[in-house]
């Protein structure tokens, strides 16, 4: 009779609870005030693929008060067929909604490891229902986590897909500080993540966290708390406790549970559609709102492989968030290189990335490089792609828009790397103004020798003497540039400052160009000397801005197909000169 009755009353508590899930509003909840030990209740979550939400026994053993400034956790112990077929609470679990008397008590938070795989923690619902409360106002800074207490599993299990080992140690390097850890593969089933309206989620079911979705994922899954028309609550603990948030709601699927020793089972979920916004990552659980979605970054990888010309594109969104968005679209770009050329050593690497953006006029900010490495020549090849995102997201003056990133990526076994041998002018003596033309020999790695000429004009303010060109890559500073001057202070206001950021970038030396650069002139010895050449150059410059002439830079550069790598110097001889200045465009 008591079993009979104990079965009539489970079925009629799930009853309650289906008719309260499909009318989408929120249950009657029991506060904490009003726990007390040896009560009993019952949890909801998904442990198999079948997708049915399935009841385990659930006693009270007491709250846990970890001081002043630290919320009260409920202490609770599970029983019955579901946690006895898991092996006790499992990774995936938190969020799954604990009722006593078909009263909303709050979430399965954590469970404790290498104790009691029964025993489990709860976070009370009043805490989860004040993140409805906070601000939502997109202010996506991101903040490391809190260390977590006792324990406990109350950080986020994080997955990943897309990535190769490579790309893996790239993102687990950069996303460690931001509170991502804990990351394990999973497979995505649905493939590019879709878009999804009117989705539905129940309290009980798998949802998942996302910051990147499509070709490449990275998120974290766990279970539904509750639900009041188009808001969420899960997770009872933080995804990576970053406050307001701009990340991927997606609906998930559990594949299996796996019970592991001391407690570390875990439930292996796949997800699949774009549902919704999770707008808050706080200390009690996430919450979202389905139908609304966050902002986007869509990025495109483009990787050749020169040996045989075979081309692989890779597809992806990055949820907009200032901090993640330059760690992840390199990440991205780094392990779709990885994985198609599937070998990083003795290689040359040509990127070229488009960021849209309203950063700069035009729209479009460009930049294409050349890369050499003997061990992994991606680490280096992605440096100025974060470079550029990082200056791009810190924007102090006004949030930068960025429409989309494409990366461009060819790749050979072969080393493109040369070395100057030598660079010798078609003339002695020139005038100030006069174009010499060197004759160029360069020794490519292991081929033949090379020969080419470049022009060079002399700029019309050196007085006479020697003129010392310093030659080399791009890759490469003379050191009469890199000596002294330290640190240079801002001197414009942020939004200028932003802008030479960005021109600085643009406007760097390439590692394929030939670059041409003119030593200063010997110093002059004594007063007489310094006061006629200042006169010289007031006049000159008189003759300048009355004939609209175009001064040369002091800096020539030349495309190249190889990286030098090291540096020369030639001499050039400055005849007097004679005070006048034919006028050429």
């Amino acid at each position: 009779m008591r079993n009979l009755l104990k079965k009539l009353f489970l079925s009629v508590a799930l009853a309650v609870f289906v008719m309260s899930r499909s009318a989408f509003a929120m249950p009657e909840i029991m506060p904490l005030n009003k726990i007390e030990n040896g009560m009993k209740g019952v949890a909801y979550t998904v442990i198999d693929n079948t997708g049915v939400i399935k009841p385990f026994n659930v006693e009270i053993m007491g709250v846990m008060d970890n001081g002043k400034g630290s919320a009260k956790m409920i202490v609770a112990k599970a029983s019955g067929a579901v946690v006895d077929e898991t092996g006790g609470i499992l990774q995936g679990m938190s969020g799954s909604p604990v009722y006593i008397d078909g009263k909303l008590i709050g979430a399965l938070s954590a469970g404790l490891k290498e104790m009691n795989p029964y025993i489990f923690l709860i976070t009370p619902i009043e805490n989860m229902l004040r993140i409805w409360e906070m601000p939502d106002n997109q202010a996506i800074k991101i903040s490391k986590p809190k260390p977590a207490e006792n324990k406990t599993d109350e950080q986020a299990t994080f997955f990943f897909s897309g990535f190769d080992s490579n790309g893996l140690k790239f993102l687990e390097r950069e996303l460690e500080p931001l509170g991502f850890t804990n990351f394990y593969a999973m497979s995505n089933s649905r493939v590019h993540n879709p878009i999804k309206l009117n989705a539905k989620l129940d309290p009980g079911s798998p949802f998942g966290v996302a910051v990147v979705c499509g070709d490449f994922l990275v998120g974290a899954t766990g279970t539904v708390t509750v639900v009041d028309g188009k808001k969420i609550l899960g997770f009872g603990h933080p995804f990576t406790h970053a406050g307001n948030v701009n990340f991927f709601m997606m609906d998930s699927d559990v594949i299996v549970s796996v019970s592991g020793a001391n407690g570390n089972g875990m439930k292996l979920a796949s997800v699949g559609n774009v549902i919704g916004r999770i707008n808050q990552d706080r200390e009690s659980g996430v919450a979202g709102i389905l139908g609304k979605f966050p902002a986007t970054i869509p990025i495109t990888v483009n990787v050749k492989n020169i040996a045989n010309g075979k081309v692989e594109t890779y597809r992806a969104k990055i949820a907009y968030n200032e901090i993640l968005v330059p760690k992840l679209g390199t990440a991205i770009a780094y392990s779709a290189l990885s994985k198609t050329f599937d070998s990083l050593t003795e290689s040359t690497v040509s990127v070229e990335f488009k960021i849209k953006t309203n950063a700069i006029e035009g729209g479009v900010y460009s930049r294409k490089n050349m890369y050499y490495s003997a061990s992994d020549v991606g680490q280096v090849a992605m440096v100025e792609l974060m470079q550029a995102l990082n200056v791009l997201c810190a924007n102090t003056t006004e949030r930068t828009e960025i429409y989309s990133i494409e990366v461009n990526i060819e790749m050979e076994s072969e080393r493109r790397t040369a070395t100057l041998v030598s660079a010798k002018p078609n003339k002695d003596l020139v005038k100030p103004g006069e174009t010499v033309y060197l004759e160029m020999t360069i020794q490519p790695y292991r081929r033949r020798e090379e020969k080419f000429t470049i022009p060079f004009t002399v700029p019309i303010s050196r007085r006479e003497g020697s003129l010392v060109l310093d030659i080399h890559g791009g890759a490469l500073v003379p050191v009469a540039q890199n000596s002294g001057g330290g640190i240079q202070p801002s001197t414009g206001t942020p939004a200028q400052n932003f802008q030479n950021q960005l021109s600085k970038l643009l406007g760097a030396n390439r590692n394929n160009q030939l670059i041409l650069e003119v030593n200063a002139a010997p110093a002059l010895k004594t007063d007489k000397e310094r006061k006629r050449e200042a006169k010289r150059l007031k006049n000159l410059q008189k003759q300048i801005t009355e004939l609209g002439i175009k001064v040369p830079a002091t800096t020539t550069k030349f495309d190249i197909g190889y990286i030098i790598d090291n540096v020369i110097q030639v001499t050039v001889n400055v005849d007097k000169f004679d005070g006048n200045i034919n006028r050429k465009d």
